[in-house]
């Protein structure tokens, strides 16, 4: 497979100092691909800055000036005091855009067969017009808007298995039927952000293209992967989609510090392979991955060494 990577410097001045969510997580990423001799066989690709027209797609202008104002002016935090904000992290957010925009161009245009996008701030958790949970630009969403809006897409899966649930994009999708939602996570009774209940199935023109599939802590791998093939890959086959996107989070690895699921990286390599396989047998291959959480750096590194080892694998 012809499988991208997307990354760049702009990504380690995103300065958040001792926050879980630091520029070590990408070292940690970098230096494992690079010492498993992994990252030879990929693309490399630096991405680009997303234009203030592309985050208006989604995202309303007052969002877009004050994370242009917090960077310009010395401000540490935006909205909470989890989306810690340095001089870099305007310009960081909007390269993690423009790369994740710049991936689907290219999976979409066959110049490459998938891509992973090893990008910060993350993005799912960001609103229409707030920053939330780490994440100030909506970098999957905005993908998918660009897919619909100007690629021609009509199916276009969003598999977010981060603890996490993704509320921003949930929200910003619920009552569209272009967009199927699905989203794997920890109980919200018991985890960042409260949403992503199981009754949270999408509204009006969109009702039935939200479906969250909420885990009570310490879930282990076996219960897991059971719940995801039963529950949710037959909605996937039914939906055919013709693009999938992944908020690729790996929070729900037994060592991170941020969540209670017990997963392993056995679960996310199972869940990679069906994913793969769906999106060869409806979406001729098109499968775009982005990075969200996971903030244990020996269980985040191996954890995408894994899963991209399945994006490339022949």
């Amino acid at each position: 497979m012809n499988t991208g990577f997307y990354s760049h410097p702009l990504f380690l001045e995103h300065d958040t100092g001792s926050h879980p969510e630091n520029a070590e997580r990408l070292i940690a990423i970098r230096n494992r691909l690079e010492s498993e001799r992994i990252l030879e066989n990929l693309e490399l690709r630096p991405g680009r800055q997303a234009t203030s027209g592309e985050i208006a797609m989604l995202h309303n202008e007052t969002l877009f000036d004050e994370v242009r104002q917090a960077s310009e002016e010395g401000m540490r935090t935006l909205h909470s005091p989890d989306c810690i904000v340095s001089e870099k992290t305007f310009s960081a957010a909007l390269q993690a855009v423009g790369s994740v925009l710049e991936a689907v161009e290219e999976v979409s245009e066959q110049r490459l067969d998938n891509a992973f996008c090893a990008v910060r701030p993350p993005g799912h958790h960001a609103e229409r017009d707030q920053a939330m949970g780490f994440c100030f630009f909506n970098s999957i969403a905005l993908a998918a808007e660009y897919l619909t809006r100007r690629l021609g897409y009509r199916r276009v899966l969003i598999f977010d298995f981060d603890v996490h649930h993704g509320n921003g994009t949930q929200h910003l999708f619920e009552e569209r039927d272009d967009v199927f939602f699905v989203s794997t996570h920890q109980d919200p009774r018991s985890c960042y952000p409260g949403t992503g209940y199981a009754r949270e199935t999408g509204r009006g023109p969109g009702s039935g293209f939200t479906r969250n599939l909420p885990l009570p802590p310490w879930t282990e791998d076996a219960a897991y992967l059971d719940q995801v093939e039963h529950q949710l890959l037959p909605l996937l086959i039914e939906y055919a989609p013709d693009f999938i996107l992944v908020s690729a989070g790996f929070d729900a690895h037994r060592d991170d510090p941020l969540a209670s699921l017990n997963l392993t990286e056995r679960a996310f390599t199972s869940l990679s392979e069906r994913l793969k396989q769906q999106a060869l047998e409806s979406a001729e291959g098109r499968l775009v991955s982005i990075l969200e959480g996971g903030y244990e750096l020996e269980a985040l590194s191996l954890c995408v060494s894994e899963h991209l080892k399945v994006l490339s694998s022949d």
